[in-house]
């Protein structure tokens, strides 16, 4: 669910949203993340351009400079990062 109405940004992925259960599910091929209370993140890398976009479209570039930092590192031409700031 989106909280945002019109047009989202150039390159704008909608994310998958978690969901919440009582119990993890089992087998041994699945990836547990605990929730933190932070920032949910798009970090999308373009060549050397990359932007940050909050779960609903919002660019945030400019307010994580470090984040933006270390994906400037990556030895990638582009990619898309799904994570949470804290």
């Amino acid at each position: 669910m989106s909280l945002r109405s019109g047009p989202r940004p150039v390159g704008f992925i909608e994310p998958c949203l978690p969901s919440a259960r009582s119990v993890p599910p089992p087998g041994r091929d699945w990836l547990h993340e605990i929730k933190h209370d932070g920032f949910r993140l798009l970090a999308r890398r373009d060549g050397p351009r990359v932007r940050l976009f909050t779960r609903n479209g919002y660019d945030w570039t400019e307010r994580f400079p470090l984040i933006i930092a270390g994906m400037a590192r990556l030895k990638v031409g582009s990619c898309l990062l799904d994570g949470e700031a804290v």
